[in-house]
């Protein structure tokens, strides 16, 4: 029998975003630094999050932010799971996409040119993190 899991939503829990320019163009190509991690919780056996910690930033621009990806499944968490690719690597590429969304609408709306983020490689980051 395998685990259901479902994505529930993503909120996002720290902005820091200060801009010093009026220049529309001082969004592209920013210095980029992209962090997660998984997160579980010994008393919801049957929840976990993955935490984005993200840095976009150049000289007249920063943006810093936080956001908690949560999902839930059918069964308890073991530590199968919590060792499996579904959680290194699935489950960010499931919830980034509303992250890269998030930072889109939120310079455009702002009046700058939207940032689109490039797609990163989960796989890759995954054997980053457990090569250190």
């Amino acid at each position: 029998m395998s685990i259901q899991i479902r994505f529930r939503n993503i909120q996002f829990t720290d902005i820091d975003y200060k801009v010093i320019s009026l220049n529309q163009a001082i969004t592209i190509d920013p210095n980029t630094s992209l962090n997660i991690v998984p997160e579980f919780d010994g008393e919801h056996k049957k929840k976990f999050n993955i935490i984005f910690t993200m840095s976009l930033e150049n000289n007249d621009f920063k943006l810093k932010l936080k956001a908690v990806a949560q999902f839930s499944t059918d069964q308890d968490i073991d530590e199968e799971f919590i060792q499996s690719p579904f959680v290194k690597i699935n489950a960010p590429a499931i919830a980034f996409p509303y992250v890269r969304t998030f930072i889109s609408n939120l310079t455009l709306n702002s009046g700058y040119n939207p940032i689109v983020l490039p797609a990163f490689n989960f796989v890759k980051l995954a054997e980053n993190k457990d090569n250190q």
